[in-house]
């Protein structure tokens, strides 16, 4: 049995995400245009794909969707969907991590990051995975900051090459 995600850090605060949050986390996804282009085809999303994505991701066993907020006025910033075990190969896999556009460089992605990386070794686990999109490639460079390994490149249908990266959690 695993822990609690975290409530809180430094400067931020996670909650498991709700309907209630979906009309924020579309100003979240849409304020990435780029990456929105390039993982669904378009620039803008629905508040009903991005419920539907939030619905498939807390049908799969062992899911977390999190809504990431500023501390000083609970407002949804960013977003982090994870498992604790991807059925594809059983290692735990962190599926998605986003901020809005306009707190990205401010160290708050890198925040939620090692508060995730820390309840993974909180709990046990010996790795954390992901993947990014090759289309994506500029994002790669902030998770090798963090520790993170290339590994793979892996064919998809659906979205491309992606970059499969891991980082041993039993270094910091």
């Amino acid at each position: 049995m695993v822990t609690a995600f975290p409530q809180k850090s430094s400067r931020l605060t996670y909650r498991p995400t709700t309907s209630a949050d979906i009309p924020q986390l579309v100003e979240v996804y849409n304020s990435n245009p780029f990456f929105m282009e390039i993982s669904e085809g378009k620039s803008a999303v629905t508040a009903q794909e991005v419920m539907r994505d939030y619905e498939e991701n807390q049908a799969m066993p062992g899911s977390y969707t999190i809504s990431v907020c500023e501390m000083q006025t609970d407002r949804v910033i960013g977003i982090l969907q994870f498992i604790l075990e991807n059925p594809r190969d059983g290692h735990p896999w962190l599926g998605l991590l986003m901020m809005h556009q306009e707190k990205q460089g401010q160290g708050m992605a890198a925040e939620c990051l090692h508060t995730l990386m820390a309840w993974y070794r909180e709990n046990g686990f010996a790795s954390l995975h992901l993947g990014v999109l090759e289309k994506n490639e500029r994002v790669v460079p902030f998770y090798e900051k963090h520790g993170f390994v290339r590994y793979e490149l892996r064919a998809t249908e659906s979205m491309g090459n992606v970059i499969c990266m891991s980082k041993d959690l039993s270094t910091n």
